[in-house]
């Protein structure tokens, strides 16, 4: 029998209080001999479970006080676990009710480890997928871009491409063609070798497989494979955003041959590999023979926590109270869409009434700390609203649904959406899913209103392209007219050699979007990163995150 259990099994005949057993009614009691008892005894109070002190002399009997319930021991035996990072250990000892005391406690554990060389980092939902084919969601692009390389990197602050897993590319036939060169030597994290045949098969999955930006790889038309360092693209018309398109974490490179649970333990070539992957608990350990460089700490811990205490602190925290006011913003905007093939929004007149309703006055207040009062889609950009008749075009005692998913910054703008169109006698019902659910869209026949939210890559450039031509309930709602309109000014811009010049297209996309009705900017939220004093080399993105290679460690006496 387990120490533990015999543990248990004293506390069912003795309970907290003191109790006075003879040895002959323990060695009973525990099926031992009394030497073994008294043994056994011992090693409980080492461990701080229990008084026990044994009698002396003739008629007395040993004094004995349980100190902890089975479900303190229980925890404590976890804690236990959890201090030395055993957190699907610590979680399968657990009935569900412990499970959900246990999650109160965990924030103590997120902690730098004991060699100053390993952060932990809470998350607030489990990862989807890290496959780069099915990302969708800023959380798993972000790992996946630790995970695998790509061809292409993005150098924030000068805004332009660099090097990669390519060291050299070019262009020709105005821009019809594009050859690429490897760098010799990449390894990907199981020993494979990556050559331009492994780069031709990654690339044309994004064409031929079903994923999330499958459209915006549609105008490939060909790889040639000229040998193992060097290959070609060749596209069906002019595209200067073609090495754009292989920075975005889609494009991340993958071996050709992949485990059955490639999603959930994904091998790349980048600067982190994964060591585990479990519901509670994604590690990341770093990569020795980066073609680039090791990354400074050896290993990253994101521990998945659905309900974070706001109180609680961290070394690192990204879904943090967004409560400072220099807090930087999001790059994009949080947006309200509409469902045109509902019946009480079929009409662009009442499409546009509607938006002009719920955006004159603005839902977000010019002084909210949480967040900024959206004038454009892009917090530099101001687009005007719908021109078109005061008050709003739907009957008192009509009934909306309004279907988002769990983010905390959308809860108090649904509830100021739904308050607007109460004032005007409408009902509004608010749906919020999962990600994955919201991701799957099988809400949408019954969503009037969609309320969602952008935010773009370190590459402005591409991800405004990669947006308007790839969001899936973007192009719903446009639905086979506008998105037609949609098509030819993305094809447009992507001809244009100039990025000024498409940025300027990218706008114009912007102003028509929101003065047509087709969807209404309300916010660009705060990014809510807290970091301790003693994590280094923080430089956060466009997205809100930062690249994990360059944190480290100083806790300075």
């Amino acid at each position: 029998m387990r120490l533990d259990d015999q543990y248990r099994l004293l506390y069912q005949h003795f309970g907290h209080g003191n109790a006075r057993p003879g040895l002959p009614a323990l060695a009973t009691l525990l099926a031992c001999s009394e030497r073994n008892v008294r043994l056994q005894l011992g090693k409980m109070q080492a461990q701080g479970w229990l008084s026990w002190q044994a009698g002396r002399g003739r008629g007395h009997r040993s004094s004995l006080h349980l100190l902890l319930s089975p479900d303190e021991l229980a925890l404590q035996r976890v804690r236990h676990l959890l201090a030395h990072g055993e957190l699907e250990q610590a979680f399968a000892r657990l009935s569900p009710p412990q499970r959900e005391r246990l999650m109160t406690q965990l924030p103590q554990f997120l902690g730098a480890g004991d060699n100053q060389r390993q952060l932990r980092i809470p998350i607030h939902r489990r990862l989807d997928t890290l496959d780069p084919l099915q990302v969708s969601s800023r959380l798993e692009a972000h790992l996946v871009r630790q995970v695998f390389d790509h061809l292409c990197s993005f150098d924030s602050q000068r805004q332009c491409l660099q090097p990669a897993l390519a060291h050299h590319w070019q262009a020709s036939d105005h821009a019809r063609c594009w050859r690429f060169w490897l760098r010799p030597g990449v390894q990907f994290h199981d020993g494979s070798v990556l050559d331009a045949d492994t780069v031709a098969a990654s690339i044309l999955r994004l064409r031929d497989e079903p994923n999330p930006t499958q459209r915006q790889y549609r105008h490939l038309q060909d790889i040639v494979v000229h040998d193992a360092l060097s290959l070609s693209f060749r596209l069906q018309g002019s595209d200067w955003l073609w090495p754009n398109r292989l920075y975005t974490a889609s494009a991340a490179i993958v071996p050709r041959t992949r485990a059955a649970n490639f999603a959930q333990h994904p091998v790349g070539s980048g600067a982190f590999r994964v060591l585990r992957h479990s519901e509670q608990r994604l590690t990341l350990a770093a990569n020795q023979q980066h073609y680039r460089e090791r990354p400074l700490l050896d290993s990253i811990d994101l521990w998945v926590i659905h309900a974070l205490p706001a109180a609680q602190q961290f070394d690192l925290r990204l879904d943090a109270p967004l409560s400072a006011a220099d807090q930087p913003l999001q790059s994009a905007c949080t947006y309200l869409l509409l469902n045109p093939q509902r019946p009480q929004l079929a009409h662009a007149a009442a499409r546009r009434q509607l938006l002009h309703f719920l955006g004159s006055p603005a839902l977000v207040a010019d002084d909210d700390p949480l967040r900024q009062r959206a004038r454009g889609l892009l917090p530099h950009w101001q687009q005007p609203l719908p021109d078109t008749a005061a008050g709003c075009p739907l009957p008192a005692g009509s009934r909306l649904t309004l279907v988002t998913y769990e983010l905390a910054a959308f809860q108090p703008l649904a509830q100021a959406i739904a308050a607007r169109l109460d004032s005007a006698g409408i009902h509004l019902h608010i749906r919020t899913l999962d990600y994955p659910a919201f991701e799957a869209g099988h809400w949408w026949p019954d969503a009037d209103l969609i309320l969602n939210s952008e935010v773009l890559h370190d590459d402005p450039d591409y991800s405004c392209h990669e947006w308007f031509g790839s969001n899936r309930v973007l192009q719903r709602s446009l639905g086979d007219s506008s998105g037609a309109r949609m098509d030819a000014a993305l094809l447009a811009i992507q001809q244009q050699p100039d990025s000024g010049m498409r940025m300027a297209a990218y706008r114009e996309i912007a102003d028509w979007l929101v003065s047509d009705g087709w969807l209404l900017p309300l916010s660009h939220e705060r990014q809510g990163i807290i970091a301790s004093p003693a994590v280094k080399g923080l430089k956060l993105g466009l997205n809100g995150w930062m690249d994990f290679s360059s944190l480290w460690l100083c806790n300075e006496a």
